[in-house]
């Protein structure tokens, strides 16, 4: 009876501490963050937001036979959690890279004109022998800021700046950022495809 008890508190126990595990994934290869206001951004006078992507050489250096280059895969997506752009643009290290939300990433969406104006974009840094988004292969790296535009007044605006949150990339998500991003390249025959800006030198 005691030893029958003490397996069922064992089991107990290793089921609870189960629960509490923490979440599998690859860490140091997705990064996320939102843009807000990007289809009101063509009014006159109303600024533009971007997004900054640097490769800090930790795949290699500038001088190395691949230049230490990294894949951006980038997805963006609507408030209503549908992917509306992707694409995958490569970032030689110590290289950056400058995109315009309003025309690089928002610019050219699935649905068409208006663009969303308030999403998400994700980034999976990805292997530099791949550079692609509908079948990404993480490899670790890549660091990337967003501007906001704010307005606390309601009349005049200010930029503020913050650097996009790292997320464990789990398995389901990873295939499910592939699947989505081929499946809107095949819809979109042209739309949906976001704009990789010139490296900076």
């Amino acid at each position: 009876m005691c030893k029958t008890l003490s397996v069922a508190v064992l089991v107990l126990f290793l089921v609870v501490c189960a629960s509490f595990a923490p979440a599998q994934g690859i860490s140091e290869v997705y990064w996320v963050n939102y843009f807000s206001t990007a289809s009101d951004t063509k009014a006159p006078g109303y600024p533009d937001t971007a997004v900054r992507i640097i490769n800090p050489g930790e795949q290699g250096t500038p001088l190395s036979a691949h230049e230490g280059s990294v894949c951006a895969d980038i997805y963006v997506f609507d408030a209503n959690q549908e992917m509306s752009e992707c694409c995958s643009c490569n970032i030689t290290a110590n290289g950056l890279l400058t995109f315009s939300v309003n025309y690089d990433l928002n610019g050219n969406p699935l649905t068409g004109w208006p663009a969303p104006s308030t999403g998400v974009i994700k980034i999976v840094s990805d292997n530099q022998a791949n550079c692609d988004p509908t079948s990404p292969v993480p490899t670790t790296t890549l660091r990337a800021w967003g501007t906001h535009l704010q307005s606390p007044g309601g009349e005049y605006f200010s930029t503020t700046e913050a650097e996009f949150e790292p997320a464990l990339l789990q398995q389901d998500e990873l295939s499910f950022l592939g699947q989505a991003c081929a499946f809107v390249q095949y819809l979109g025959s042209g739309k949906g495809v976001c704009s990789c800006p010139e490296q900076a030198n």
